[in-house]
């Protein structure tokens, strides 16, 4: 039998060398333990005052300052051992092995309460390397929660990839006020209408009421709970006649002569005439990212084996037809080939969804087009890409369709002409 204390045999301060393996073998056999962890669900962790002291300045308070508990016990009926767990391989081991954005979020937030600062940040690389979409809300209410510049910074630049199809998840519902607040506020997050983030909204005070409350909440109940503090951040002035109508004036979460002074303020009415509770962000600018350089963003270079044709001037030209992507992407800029007896031929590019809908547009003077905003094209879904050319120009145009890949994502098309494209990362691979 190996007696209490030794390896092999030995004493164990005989047979590890290194402070570190010293750290494990105290921290995996409990040896000198002078501390019981009590957890809400009754389990115990032994750990070493000293150790917690050394890594923390609010353990430092708890189990060694003026006020600090004498006896062998410690309750943290507010924490979870297995998180707890990952925050003391860190200390003793200084190493945590996380398994998803979800539980390093976790850590985290109990690293930001004891300010172990070292293992914070450990959790804050993982969660920057390895965040995608689903959980990029959880991850924004968390860096709201504490106060994390960087982490926000990150969780608005994945949300400015697909902002309608995060706006409408159902975790929006989950968020809390001054998170749903942060998102509102942004002016880098560019949604396709102002329709988007006021239906989130809605759909959010919804959830707040809660089944019990009422099965249809009437739209006084919903606007009590979202408050006309947050209902000001939609920025209604954003909105055509067409949208407000479809989309504001069936929810009852305005009066009607709130809804007609937002109308009238639509239609370009003076602003200082509006009464001055009018639930309304006074801004008229859009919200829309700033545009990425060239250098900033994967190119794609379509070249078909085809013949040249000529377009006259201001005719219908579709550069790409049935254009899709097995991945989200935003499309900032396209360069069309022209072959001419100049080199800049003008017009305009309309990128249309399957609904013939325009999404995005942009006017040039040369073959150089950058979008005013750039246009989110979604996963699995088809659009078109029209040129309306200025002059008279000859363009390279394929016979049959084709694929490209462009960064992590595969654009196809089933027919095309000669364009460099250059996207923005995807969401997803």
């Amino acid at each position: 039998m190996v007696e209490t204390g030794t390896l092999d045999g030995q004493a164990w301060q005989m047979v590890l060398w290194g402070n570190m393996e010293c750290l494990e073998y105290l921290y995996t056999s409990c040896e000198y333990s002078d501390l019981d962890i009590i957890f809400r669900e009754g389990v115990c962790i032994k750990a070493h005052r000293l150790i917690l002291s050394m890594k923390s300045p609010v353990f430092s308070a708890m189990l060694m300052g003026p006020m600090a508990t004498t006896g062998k016990q410690l309750n943290l009926p507010e924490d979870h051992h297995e998180t707890f767990r990952k925050l003391l391989d860190h200390t003793y081991l200084d190493r945590m092995d996380l398994e998803s954005v979800e539980e390093a979020l976790e850590v985290y937030a109990m690293a930001h309460k004891y300010l172990m600062e070292h293992a914070r940040k450990t959790c804050l690389q993982y969660i920057l390397s390895n965040l995608r979409e689903e959980t990029t809300l959880a991850a924004l209410e968390t860096s709201v929660a504490h106060g994390d510049k960087e982490l926000k910074d990150k969780c608005i630049e994945m949300l400015c990839r697909d902002p309608d199809a995060v706006m409408s998840s159902e975790t929006v519902s989950h968020l809390s006020k001054e998170t749903l607040r942060n998102l509102l506020k942004s002016d880098d997050i560019c949604f396709s209408s102002e329709a988007v983030p006021f239906k989130g909204l809605i759909a959010w005070g919804r959830a707040q009421l809660g089944p019990e409350e009422e099965e249809e909440p009437s739209g006084s109940a919903v606007r009590q709970k979202i408050g006309d503090d947050l209902l000001k951040e939609v920025r209604f002035l954003n909105m055509s006649c067409d949208e407000f109508v479809d989309n504001v004036f069936g929810t009852d979460v305005l009066t009607h002569s709130e809804c007609f002074h937002i109308l009238w303020a639509i239609r370009g009415a003076d602003l200082s005439t509006l009464p001055e509770d009018t639930p309304l962000s006074p801004t008229r600018g859009g919200r829309a990212p700033k545009l990425r350089e060239k250098e900033e963003l994967s190119r794609c270079a379509v070249s078909l084996p085809g013949s040249y044709a000529d377009y006259t001037s201001s005719s219908e030209v579709v550069l790409f037809e049935g254009l899709s992507s097995d991945a989200t992407i935003q499309l900032h800029h396209m360069d069309v080939t022209c072959y001419a007896s100049t080199s800049t031929s003008g017009g305009s590019l309309n990128i249309m969804d399957d609904e013939g809908k325009t999404i995005s547009s942009a006017v040039s003077e040369g073959s150089n087009f950058t979008f005013t905003r750039p246009a989110v094209l979604r996963k699995d879904k088809k659009y078109r890409v029209v040129f309306y050319p200025k002059k008279d120009v000859r363009l390279g145009r394929g016979h049959s369709g084709g694929s490209r890949r462009v960064g992590n994502a595969a654009l196809s098309f089933s027919r095309g002409h000669f364009c460099d494209f250059y996207i923005w990362e995807p969401t997803s691979s």
